[in-house]
């Protein structure tokens, strides 16, 4: 026949709800501590990224304007030319082609400094981001063992 031992019964609840306590005590809340605290670095370390990307656009955006303007000076310095004689008009036609190349020149030299400094500086925020990333993840590897 079947019998209910009400002792048991009630040792093995207050068992089971003891081991429940002990495991969300000290296994889930400090995991779930631990994985927001890796989402919050991977996050900030993904917006500097979004941020640096962004000021590189605005950077190429204000140097595209540069040239613009450079070329809008060229064009204007070209028209007043042709009001002058021809021989006075030949040499401010040449100069200002000069002045084109030199401000053009200078505006891809500022560019591609700008671009490499961009470039350095992305270059160094990744090494630091993936050896974090492999730090996190060796630990928890280890911890998982």
């Amino acid at each position: 026949m079947l019998s209910i031992n009400i002792s048991e019964l009630i040792w093995t609840v207050i068992n089971f709800l003891l081991l429940l306590f002990l495991l969300r005590r000290f296994l889930y809340r400090p995991i779930c501590r631990f994985m927001d605290a890796r989402q919050a670095r991977i996050d900030a370390g993904l917006e500097k990224e979004r941020a640096a990307q962004d000021a590189l656009r605005v950077e190429e955006a204000r140097q595209d304007e540069e040239q613009q303007e450079a070329r809008a000076r060229a064009k204007s310095l070209l028209q007043q030319t042709e009001t002058v004689t021809a021989e006075e008009s030949r040499e401010a036609l040449l100069a200002a082609r000069q002045e084109l190349r030199e401000a053009e020149e200078q505006a891809r030299e500022r560019l591609q400094a700008d671009s490499r400094r961009e470039e350095v500086r992305l270059a160094e925020a990744e090494p630091a981001l993936a050896a974090l990333l492999a730090r996190r993840l060796l630990q928890e590897e280890g911890d998982g063992k």
